[in-house]
């Protein structure tokens, strides 16, 4: 019976010495917080790395406002994005799924439409 015991208690590795414990799982990268008035207002989030690859490939040929204005989903970001790249965007089809997620976090259905605020006309316009 003991010998029993003891195959049993090695078998399921109870031995303690050899045992490492078990990796701990990684959390992933904390989501920052949407600043609603900064989108509102047609800023792109700072500090993302998205931002940036925005400001470098889709600024070429769009002010950041046309880009904030929109509201799609997750499947019509996918599709914007892979129609730009068919129109010269030099971003990746990796990329793809990044970028829309991000799109997707910022700028939805949820957000409402943005609200221009007429500024004051430039210096020597015509009244």
């Amino acid at each position: 019976m003991r010998a029993a015991l003891l195959v049993l208690l090695v078998a399921c590795g109870s031995k303690g010495d050899d045992k490492k414990p078990p990796a701990p799982i990684p959390t992933p990268d904390p989501v920052p917080a949407v600043d609603r008035e900064a989108l509102l207002a047609g800023k792109l989030p700072e500090g993302a790395p998205e931002s940036e690859v925005i400001n470098v490939q889709c600024r070429i040929c769009h002010a950041v406002e046309y880009i904030t204005q929109q509201r799609l989903s997750e499947a019509g970001w996918t599709k914007t994005l892979l129609k730009m790249k068919t129109f010269g965007a030099n971003i990746s089809e990796s990329d793809v799924p990044r970028l829309a997620a991000f799109a997707v976090r910022n700028w939805n259905a949820e957000l409402p439409d943005r609200v221009l605020v007429p500024g004051p006309p430039p210096a020597g316009a015509l009244p």
